[in-house]
């Protein structure tokens, strides 16, 4: 057996982080505490796509770079970046967590699209959990065990399935459609394993990411969302939807996802 070894944020800088996603943390390890970290980071850390398709910042995974866009500066991200952060956060409060590579599917398209998602597998009491609090799009609020349990909460329900080759999908129940979220392989990889990736992601011009403004918030009772120049606040049954004026946007930025326009 051998260890994958990589320091997570430090002592202080996990604290900076909890006072950031308004989580307290009393020091265990705890599937408990970890279901509370990842519905505070999803409702607190936009994903969001301005560092390329509006040129606010770059895009860097190295640690210090991802602390300071997401803690001092105040942003989000996107996979990458997101699940990144998350990553070294809960290895900087002790749990046991590596990263794996993974493919979206929404809903899965029966074909392999490139590695341009990146998840996160926490071990607890020698039980394996996916969790992720990087996706643009449904995403479980809790960390999903292994093996195959369907867990229901906050009115979502997720479970992991065997795919063909090794490859596990994340599935949901999610109006009655495909369900499936993302595909990916249970293969433990160190922080430094996703660079290659994100940057094949960073250099392809075709995605959403250059094509489709995007910043949203999962609520345990819904979302958030800015996609272009349309807004949708979705809580429980209730859902607005409305376009905006561009010289509104800073505006919501700060009102709704606390992110000050630049300049």
């Amino acid at each position: 057996m051998y260890e994958f070894r990589f320091d997570g944020f430090s002592a202080e800088q996990c604290n900076a982080y909890l006072k950031r996603i308004g989580a307290d943390f009393n020091g265990e390890a705890t599937l408990e505490n970890l279901n509370d970290l990842i519905v505070k980071h999803q409702s607190t850390v936009p994903f969001e796509n301005l560092a390329l398709i509006a040129g606010w910042g770059t895009v860097d995974l190295a640690p210090d770079s991802l602390y300071k866009k997401i803690v001092e500066d105040h942003r989000g991200g996107f996979c990458f970046e997101l699940n990144g952060a998350f990553t070294l956060l809960l290895k900087g409060l002790g749990y046991d967590v590596v990263g794996v590579m993974a493919r979206v599917g929404l809903p899965f398209l029966g074909f392999l699209t490139p590695l341009y998602h990146r998840g996160i597998l926490v071990t607890i009491e020698g039980n394996e959990y996916y969790c992720d609090v990087g996706m643009g799009g449904p995403k479980p609020a809790f960390a999903v065990p292994m093996t195959g349990e369907k867990l229901t909460k906050y009115g979502k329900k997720f479970w992991i399935e065997d795919t063909e080759r090794g490859w596990k999908m994340l599935k949901n129940d999610y109006k009655g459609s495909d369900g499936s979220c993302l595909i990916f392989a249970p293969v433990p990889m160190l922080p430094s394993d996703f660079y290659g990736n994100c940057r094949e992601l960073l250099n392809d011009k075709n995605t959403i990411f250059y094509t489709m403004r995007q910043v949203n918030l999962t609520l345990i009772d819904g979302y958030i969302q800015i996609v272009n120049n349309t807004l949708t606040i979705q809580k429980g049954d209730k859902k607005e939807e409305r376009e905006f004026d561009e010289a509104e946007f800073p505006s919501l930025l700060k009102e709704l996802f606390q992110i000050d326009f630049p300049g």
